[in-house]
């Protein structure tokens, strides 16, 4: 009895396996392409571009994060995986050549502290004037901060010389 269990138990593994494997294979090969080539547009209708003239020295990623609302060690390294997360996606549809420079020059991330939301907020309006990728994110708020919470703030990726002018006055985090 225990033997025809077993075997039934390896014959459904197995066919679980390769209906699984067989839909991920399809899905990949398949999926959703967008026809807008160029890059998405935005909901005021303008097409977001973050090229820039000269790239001369190191692309990085600065992560802006919210000293006031004392999160601890682990939250703060997952808030700012989604920033960086985040701002991966963005410049991969929207600047190609921004990315490529980005991970050639090692993928740099560097997190900084931000004193509170006013300041978020002004360092992504300077960083739109500039014409700089920014992205906010909010906390879905199931552990140690409130729903919406806006937690950390991704400026880049982009040449360090642009980030200085944006970021140069803020301290390490």
């Amino acid at each position: 009895m225990s033997l025809i269990a077993t075997t039934s138990y390896i014959a459904v593994f197995s066919a679980g396996t390769i209906i699984g494997a067989a839909s991920t294979y399809f899905l990949i090969k398949f999926r959703y392409k967008p026809k807008n080539k160029t890059g998405p547009v935005w909901s005021n209708g303008m097409e977001e571009r973050y090229e820039f003239e000269d790239i001369n020295d190191e692309v990085r990623l600065i992560l802006g994060v919210r000293n006031d609302l004392k999160m601890q060690k682990g939250k703060v390294a997952a808030q700012c995986g989604h920033g960086a997360m985040a701002a991966y996606a963005k410049t991969l549809n929207t600047s190609q050549k921004l990315l490529k420079e980005w991970l050639k020059s090692g993928g740099t991330k560097i997190a900084l502290r931000v004193e509170s939301e006013e300041q978020m907020l002004d360092l992504e309006r300077k960083a739109k004037s500039v014409n700089v990728l920014s992205c906010i994110i909010r906390d879905a708020g199931q552990t140690q901060v409130a729903p919406g919470s806006r937690t950390v703030i991704a400026i880049g990726p982009a040449p360090k010389s642009v980030l200085d002018k944006i970021t140069g006055h803020l301290k390490l985090y």
